[in-house]
């Protein structure tokens, strides 16, 4: 009961106004601490912030479907086009129409800024690059394409299939071949996303659900939450711990917190008498170092990583801990990040202190 409290506390300013209008594709902007959605109906890209005020971001036109946010901007598929918008001025940077596409349904961008797009009519997955907009037919699924996720951990692209029993598919990023990897017993799987822990989730209209897979899709899948209408292109915040579902039939968006469990691990038993942050090592690392801290009281500890300029780029640890030694594995497989110099921040009881790591790629 707490926890279903507690979400409505936080999310319930979202339900109370018609602020969305078949909306799409939900995605996360971390320096902009906000959520966009893409509302097909309105053809409006809008923006939540964590307090819940939605606000429109930019004006598209035509219907608009899958976003994401890649470098600085969002990334929108638009019929046949793929728009991209700056994410602080929102003027369009980016327009690039794929010849011969139909419906440009969900996109996907990996670390090196190429695009990967299901055409939801044609059967076909595109890629672009963004950096050039050059753009060229992938691969032919034969099942229709819906939600697209890049899988950088395990070198390939996940599709989520419409239609009944609707299968999951993967395109091997070494020798772009394509394969099933299930068959669900669901139909029309919409959006296709993971967590910190690499669990699978996926969206249907079938059961009016979001279901959880194992990432290697060998246990039975679990409802994560039910209830929904007509739920599209889902967004996992591995930050937070949120999953984000647009409902394209009843013109919501719902957020439920998953409740992974932390990765954080106590070392010792040991008190230690002061507080203290070491450093990461090894350093410089890719894609895994461990952060270690100390903490000689019971307290909220906020551990977090920050970029040069000052944006946050992960939560890691915000709960209260006991005293004691603690280790952080932190790996940038969950998180978009390129090579550069990094600044973990330990905040508890009043102590606050900064280092700085380097990320090699």
């Amino acid at each position: 009961m707490k926890k279903i409290i507690l979400l409505l506390i936080i999310f319930l300013p979202g339900y109370i106004f018609s602020q969305y209008s078949s909306p799409e594709s939900v995605t996360y902007d971390s320096a902009g601490s906000r959520y966009l959605i893409s509302n097909t109906s309105s053809s409006k890209i809008v923006q939540r912030d964590l307090q819940g005020v939605v606000t429109d971001f930019v004006s598209v036109g035509g219907g608009i479907h899958g976003i994401t946010v890649y470098n600085g901007r969002a990334y929108v598929c638009n019929g046949n086009k793929v728009r991209g918008y700056n994410l602080q001025s929102a003027a369009e940077e980016f327009n690039v129409t794929l010849s011969g596409a139909l419906f440009l349904n969900d996109i996907a961008i990996d670390d090196n800024g190429i695009a990967y797009i299901s055409d939801f009519s044609n059967r076909w997955i595109y890629k672009l690059n963004t950096n050039n907009s050059d753009y060229w037919i992938y691969v032919l699924t034969t099942n229709t394409p819906n939600g697209v996720y890049v899988d950088a951990a395990r070198n390939r692209l996940l599709i989520c299939c419409w239609g009944g029993n609707a299968p999951v598919k993967q395109v091997n990023f070494s020798d772009s071949v394509i394969s099933n990897i299930i068959t669900t017993p669901y139909s029309n799987c919409d959006g296709i996303s993971l967590d910190r822990n690499d669990n699978v989730y996926i969206s249907t209209w079938g059961i009016q659900s979001v279901v959880k897979y194992d990432i290697n899709f060998a246990n039975a899948p679990v409802v994560v939450t039910g209830g929904l209408s007509n739920p599209a292109d889902i967004y996992v915040n591995k930050n937070s711990d949120t999953l984000a579902v647009p409902n394209a039939g009843n013109n919501t968006v719902t957020f439920y917190f998953l409740d992974n469990p932390t990765s954080v691990s106590q070392i010792n038993s040991e008190i230690p008498h002061t507080y203290t942050l070491k450093q990461n090592y090894p350093n410089p690392f890719n894609p895994t170092t461990n952060l270690e801290f100390g903490i000689s009281e019971l307290g909220f500890v906020s551990l977090k990583i920050y970029d040069v300029k000052g944006n946050e780029v992960a939560a890691l640890v915000n709960e209260n801990k006991p005293a004691g030694n603690y280790n952080y594995q932190f790996s940038t497989v969950n998180y978009q990040l390129s090579s550069g110099i990094y600044f973990y921040k330990l905040e508890t009881n009043g102590f606050s202190e900064t280092k700085r790591m380097i990320l090699l790629k």
